[in-house]
């Protein structure tokens, strides 16, 4: 998975091909946590450290993904504009663990992606 390329971080210096992660995502309100909103997301990480992917709510249609991974560390992008997310955290054993943040409004909430199988009947684009 994502992880094994991003804690060896020699990602460019190494030349690794392009790698394909799936994930089950949950967004908490935080502290006080409450339902969470789960959706899929699909990540791709390129040689150069860079991620791009899909990320689909369970309510409903498709986001574009943007990020990065350098050593433990990941950044997303989710959506854009007034209702984008951006999430920081860590990435170890395959699993997301951070904090995401509006574009708008201070709300801070859990970010967790869990790692699902690379099942190839899950859609890679929207």
């Amino acid at each position: 998975m994502l992880a094994a390329l991003a804690l060896a971080t020699g990602v460019a210096a190494t030349a690794q091909p392009q790698v394909a992660s799936h994930y089950y995502t949950e967004l908490y309100q935080f502290p006080q946590g409450g339902f969470p909103v789960s959706a899929t997301m699909d990540l791709t990480l390129r040689p150069d450290g860079t991620l791009i992917g899909y990320y689909r709510p369970t309510d409903g249609g498709v986001q574009p993904v943007t990020g990065s991974v350098s050593g433990a560390h990941i950044s997303l992008s989710i959506g854009g504009g007034r209702g984008g997310l951006q999430v920081t955290g860590v990435l170890e054993n395959g699993k997301i663990d951070a904090r995401a943040f509006r574009s708008f409004g201070s709300q801070v909430y859990s970010f967790v992606g869990r790692p699902i199988p690379n099942d190839q009947t899950l859609p890679h684009e929207p």
